[in-house]
């Protein structure tokens, strides 16, 4: 007699029960399983929507920050931005020099100068006449002046070079510190050019700053003055 043969999908389920009644812990594991990564899946996905929605909202706040300070640019009144290793204000064709004399011709003391607390020079005013000191902001010791426009003459002035990089665009300190009391106490003129450049010499002074020190004998010195512009007109 011919054995009963039985349709695919009855052996396939009898294997399927067989399989599942020898082997009922990888029933659990599967289950386990499922709701184990059904639960990570729900679980990221809600904090990529909260994720994308905090850095949404940080970024249309910063958007909205940078609007505001656009709309307020028009009344800053910035200073224009200067370009490193360039001199403070952008004067190719001129030099800056500072004059600094006891013009009212009486003994003062004798000082070390400073420019942003650099020392740039001396000054021996221990003298009753108009003499003192011209610094000029160039390293070429070659340069002169040729054309003066200070109080006390340049043939009284002792002439000191320096570098032109340690002027500050802005707020620029001048220190006079005392060396020598020669007790006359002290007042006289800090007087500030730009001079116009003629191959070595210096021509046609404009002003930037007309300054004075006045105060003890054996005491400092000090004043600051702004440099923004070429000339003061």
């Amino acid at each position: 007699m011919k054995p009963l043969q039985r349709k695919w999908w009855v052996k396939t389920i009898r294997e399927r029960n067989y399989f599942g009644f020898r082997y009922w812990w990888f029933n659990y594991l599967v289950l386990f399983s499922s709701i184990f990564l059904f639960i990570l899946f729900f679980w990221t996905f809600e904090n990529r929507d909260e994720n994308t929605c905090l850095k949404k909202t940080n970024l249309s706040r910063n958007i909205h920050e940078i609007e505001a300070a656009l709309d307020h640019c028009c009344t800053c009144n910035l200073p224009p931005r200067i370009p490193e290793d360039t001199f403070a204000v952008d004067c190719p064709d001129r030099i800056l020099v500072f004059q600094v004399c006891n013009s009212n011709k009486v003994i003062d003391d004798n000082f070390d100068v400073y420019l942003n607390n650099t020392k740039i020079g001396q000054l021996d005013l221990n003298t009753s006449d108009l003499v003192g000191s011209v610094f000029i902001a160039t390293t070429d010791r070659s340069i002169l002046i040729k054309e003066g426009d200070f109080i006390c003459p340049l043939s009284n002035m002792k002439v000191y070079y320096f570098d032109p990089h340690i002027v500050n665009f802005g707020k620029n300190k001048l220190f006079l510190k005392n060396t020598q009391n020669n007790r006359h106490d002290n007042k006289g003129s800090i007087e500030i050019r730009n001079y116009l450049i003629d191959g070595k010499t210096l021509i046609k002074p404009c002003k930037v700053k007309n300054l004075d020190y006045s105060m003890l004998s054996g005491n400092d010195f000090s004043t600051s003055f702004n440099y923004t512009r070429c000339c003061e007109n």
